[in-house]
């Protein structure tokens, strides 16, 4: 449900990697839909401040099962942990989002934290919203009553219907109000954030957004139209992240990977979190050299569990080629001091399976014939920083332009908080399923089954009609009514012997 006409709209986005908040006041939306809000500083709780949009992902909770801290706060905490031998006791759980991607859904459904403990997948997942809609109370500068506001939730919209049940119910939880309470498709957010920048827009304008992809057209009045059903799949950065951690393995073997993810925690988030940093860098260039710290711990690790050098290692992975070529200008090894420096080219192959993934994907919605005429691909969120990414949309398709908003990071939280001043944004969408009624009709020989054919107080009727109000993919203006349908309840007697 939504507000008509609310005084504030606040958007809350719990992203795979990172996650924050939007806002507008109604006045400011009135003259200016772009005058938008979002916190540009987050705490990690040592008294330091992170300049940044959005703060990870990151959920730490304390021995007794109550929330502890949020983003780079969790984050900071939880490495300190083993200096007071509590690190057991401690939950932290990252990049938890996705597990509501194809996954059997319920209340009950459990999260694994970093170090493998579990913990009720709602409760983590309310515990953020919660404290995202605190973190904005308390930022807000003027008093508005609770009943003014207007919450905008975004979800994904390749996740069906369950998982987005599921937000809803996670959003409830943190003390969100039901009747104030919005949920947002992040790439329609996204493609009316973008539709808002396009000045002039004129009507035969089409677009698509990756890698939760939508296709709308911008109609004459402003509003956008859903050409084709959002889709999608699980590409994007956290994808290349597992790449990442492939490449590790095969570096530093199994077996040394996973002593070293279970006993020294906080250093492989270090190494996340620099490879988090590198990855936005890459592009075609194969000139281009990475650094990355290499914890003490790790090659310590390795030392232990294996037998050769890690040299010999390297060399029998098949990666020396690659990661030598980094390093001729100093040394023969592929590590050296606590650096270890990988070619762009091994870079590079870490992007390319998720990037070849999301342009077959883009070039199928191309080949409709409903997706006709797209002038521009949108590529918005944080993985559309990518340059490699930009760089192969733009070498692909020669025919559209491919655009990436100086916002993009934040075009879905932006997107979000127009579409809760104006939920209608969305002109016409495509209907996901059949809805209708099932009921009894007059039998008519040579139309009805005969095996459907049952009297009812000497009539004959057909059961197990089914009674259609909108079919799938059939286009439903924002705000339309069906015809009325009269059903009458059939009553039987109940005779008890």
């Amino acid at each position: 449900m939504a507000l008509s006409k609310p005084l504030l709209v606040v958007a809350i986005d719990i992203g795979t990697t990172y996650s924050g908040y939007a806002f507008s006041f109604q006045h400011e939306f009135l003259a200016d839909k772009l005058k938008i809000t979002t916190n540009k500083v987050w705490s990690d709780g040592d008294n330091h401040l992170q300049t940044s949009y959005k703060t990870p992902t990151s959920v730490l909770i304390d021995p007794d099962g109550h929330f502890h801290s949020f983003g780079y706060e969790a984050e900071t905490k939880y490495p300190q942990l083993p200096k007071n031998k509590e690190e057991k006791d401690w939950l932290l759980f990252r990049r938890f989002k996705m597990i509501l991607y194809k996954s059997e859904i319920s209340e009950t459904m459990k999260l694994e934290s970093v170090s493998g403990q579990r913990f009720n997948a709602l409760s983590v997942f309310a515990m953020s919203v919660q404290y995202l809609k605190e973190h904005f109370s308390r930022s807000l500068q003027q008093q508005v009553a609770d009943s003014e506001i207007q919450y905008v939730l975004t979800v994904p919209a390749m996740w069906d219907e369950n998982a987005k049940q599921f937000m809803r119910k996670a959003a409830l939880q943190s003390g969100m109000p039901g009747d104030q309470l919005t949920i947002a498709l992040e790439p329609e957010a996204a493609s009316i954030f973008c539709q808002a920048l396009l000045a002039n827009g004129r009507s035969d304008d089409k677009f698509c957004g990756t890698v939760d992809t939508t296709v709308h057209e911008v109609m004459s009045s402003g509003h956008l139209k859903e050409l084709h059903k959002a889709s999608g799949g699980g590409w994007g950065g956290t994808q290349v992240d597992d790449q990442f951690t492939d490449l590790l393995v095969k570096i530093f073997t199994v077996k040394a990977m996973k002593e070293f993810g279970k006993h020294h925690k906080s250093d492989w988030l270090e190494l996340e979190k620099e490879f988090e940093i590198n990855k936005r860098r890459i592009s075609s260039n194969d000139e281009q050299k990475f650094s990355f710290r290499l914890p003490a711990s790790l090659h310590e690790t390795f030392s232990f569990q294996s037998k050769c050098s890690l040299e010999d290692q390297v060399a029998e992975s098949g990666l020396s080629r690659d990661v030598r070529a980094a390093l001729k200008l100093t040394t023969s090894s592929p590590i050296c001091c606590d650096k270890m420096r990988i070619s762009g080219k091994a870079m590079q192959g870490l992007m390319k399976p998720t990037i070849h993934n999301i342009i077959t994907h883009v070039e199928t919605l191309m080949a409709d014939p409903k997706c006709r005429g797209i002038s521009h691909i949108l590529l918005v969120g944080g993985f559309s920083e990518s340059p490699l990414l930009q760089e192969e949309f733009r070498k692909t398709f020669r025919s559209v332009t491919v655009v990436t908003p100086l916002d993009a990071v934040l075009s879905v939280m932006k997107g979000a908080v127009i579409f809760g001043h104006q939920p209608g944004a969305i002109g016409i969408r495509l209907a996901a399923f059949t809805y209708g009624i099932r009921s009894l009709s007059t039998f008519v020989d040579g139309e009805h089954d005969p095996d459907k054919l049952i009297m009812i107080e000497g009539e004959r009727m057909c059961e197990g009609i089914f009674n259609r109000f909108v079919s799938v993919d059939e286009e439903v203006p924002y705000g339309m009514e069906t015809n009325e349908h009269t059903f009458n309840p059939i009553l039987f007697n109940l005779i008890l012997f």
